[in-house]
C-alpha cells in the first residue's frame, strides 16, 4: 500500500508541535503551531494513530482475518508497554539523581520501589505520560473491529459520543488514568476518545467512502476551510479566552478533561492541515517536506525520543531556564534527533520496532539462520 505523506506530514508536525510546547514554550518558534488555541499536537497526535489504525487494520484483516490482526495489535501492545516503561525508568534515574523536578513525580524508595511503579505504569513523567492513554485506546480496537466488520460503525459514533458527554458531565474516578503526582490524575481518557474512536471509524471507512477522491474535489475550496479555521480560533479566542465565556474556561477547554472546545478545535484544524498538506504534494516533491515527512512515519519514536529528551537535556547539556535563542536551539536539535532516526530506520530497512533486535544480530553474526517467525 502506498503512503499517503500528507498524513505523515500531519503527524510530523504534531510532533514538532509537541517538541516545541516542552522545549520552547514562549519563543518566537514555538508559535505557529500553538496559534489555534485549545489545539496542540497532542490532540493531532492522538486523531491521527486512530485514524491510521482504522485504515491499515482494516487492509489486514480484509486480507489476513480477524485473527491475524489481533496478533499484530497484542504485538503494538507490547511495544507501546515497552516504551512507557522505558520513559518510566529515565523519569525514575532523575528522580534518585535528584532531578525530581524535572518530572512533576513524587519521591521513589530506590531503585526497586522505582522499577515496581514503572513495570506498573505509575510512574509516568510529565511530557511522557500519553502512551498509557494510547494503549487503552489501542486496547478498545480489540472490541471496535469486529462491529466494524459488522458495518456497526453508526453504533460505534453514538456510543462515542455519549461516552464523551457523560465524561464532561459526570465523570467517574475510573474514566481517569493518574500518575504519582501530587494531583494523580493526567487524562480523562473518556474525554480523549473522542479524537480517536470517530477516527478509527473515518479510517476503517476511508476506502469505502472514497474519502481521498471527495477531500480532492474540494481542495479548490481550502482557501474557504481554511477561513473556517481561522473564524474558529478567532471565535475561541473572543469568546473563551477574552470574552463572555471566560468564566467557563475550565469546563469548555480543560486538557486534562479533554473540553469542548478542544475536540472541536481538533476536528476542526487537522483535517484543515492534512488537506494543505496534501494540496502541496500535488505540485511539490515530497523531499520539500522530509523532515515532517520522515518524521511523522515514526512518530511513536519520535514522541519516545522528545519525552526522553526532555528529561535528559536539562540535566547533562543546557541547565534551565533557557533563553528564547537556548530554547529554539534546543526543540530543532531534539526534532532532528527524530528525524534522523526516522532516516536511519528507513536505511536499515527497521520497519517495525520488535523486530530490531533481530536485524542487530543479524548484523552481528552475518551466517546466522533465524526461522520465518524472527521477522513476521
Amino acid at each position: 500500500m502506498n503512503r499517503d505523506l500528507a498524513i505523515d506530514a500531519t503527524r510530523g508536525l504534531a510532533i514538532w508541535s509537541m517538541i516545541t510546547a516542552h522545549f520552547a514554550t514562549g519563543a518566537a518558534i514555538a508559535s505557529p503551531t500553538h496559534a489555534f488555541p485549545y489545539v496542540d499536537g497532542m490532540s493531532a497526535f492522538v486523531l491521527l494513530s486512530g485514524f491510521v489504525l482504522g485504515l491499515v487494520y482494516h487492509r489486514w484483516i480484509d486480507r489476513h482475518g480477524l485473527r491475524f490482526a489481533y496478533r499484530r495489535l497484542t504485538r503494538r501492545l507490547v511495544v507501546l508497554y515497552l516504551c512507557q516503561v522505558l520513559l518510566a525508568v529515565v523519569a525514575v534515574a532523575a528522580a534518585l539523581a535528584g532531578h525530581r523536578w524535572l518530572t512533576l513525580l513524587l519521591p521513589v524508595d530506590g531503585w526497586g520501589d522505582g522499577l515496581l511503579r514503572s513495570l506498573t505504569l505509575t510512574y509516568l513523567p510529565s511530557g511522557g505520560n500519553i502512551l498509557l492513554m494510547y494503549m487503552v485506546f489501542m486496547a478498545s480496537a480489540f472490541v471496535l473491529f469486529p462491529v466494524l466488520m459488522r458495518g456497526g460503525w453508526w453504533l460505534i459514533l453514538v456510543a462515542s459520543l455519549a461516552l464523551y458527554v457523560v465524561s464532561q458531565t459526570a465523570a467517574p474516578d475510573w474514566f481517569y488514568l493518574t500518575a504519582d503526582m501530587a494531583g494523580p490524575r493526567i487524562q480523562n481518557w473518556a474525554g480523549w476518545q473522542i479524537m480517536f474512536v470517530p477516527a478509527v471509524v473515518i479510517g476503517w471507512n476511508w476506502r469505502r467512502w472514497d474519502v481521498a477522491a471527495r477531500i480532492d474535489r474540494l481542495l479548490p475550496l481550502l482557501p474557504l476551510l481554511v477561513a473556517l479555521a481561522l473564524g474558529v480560533a478567532l471565535s475561541f479566542h473572543l469568546l473563551i479566552e477574552d470574552g463572555p465565556l471566560t468564566p467557563h474556561l475550565v469546563t469548555l477547554a480543560d486538557k486534562l478533561e479533554f473540553g469542548p472546545a478542544r475536540a472541536l478545535g481538533a476536528w476542526v484544524l487537522v483535517p484543515v492541515v492534512y488537506g494543505v498538506f496534501r494540496l502541496v504534494l500535488r505540485f511539490c516533491h515530497h523531499d520539500w517536506l522530509r523532515p515532517l515527512v520522515m518524521t511523522g512515519t515514526r512518530s511513536l519514536d519520535s514522541y519516545v525520543i522528545q519525552a526522553i529528551a526532555l528529561i535528559v537535556v536539562p540535566i547533562h547539556v543546557a541547565h534551565r531556564p533557557w533563553s528564547p535563542l537556548t530554547m529554539s536551539a534546543v526543540a530543532v536539535t531534539v526534532f532532528a534527533c527524530c528525524w534522523a532516526w526516522a532516516e536511519f530506520r528507513r536505511a536499515c530497512e527497521i520497519d517495525k520496532l520488535h523486530r530490531l533486535p533481530v536485524i542487530v544480530v543479524d548484523a552481528a553474526l552475518p551466517g546466522r539462520r533465524h526461522s520465518p517467525a524472527d521477522t513476521a
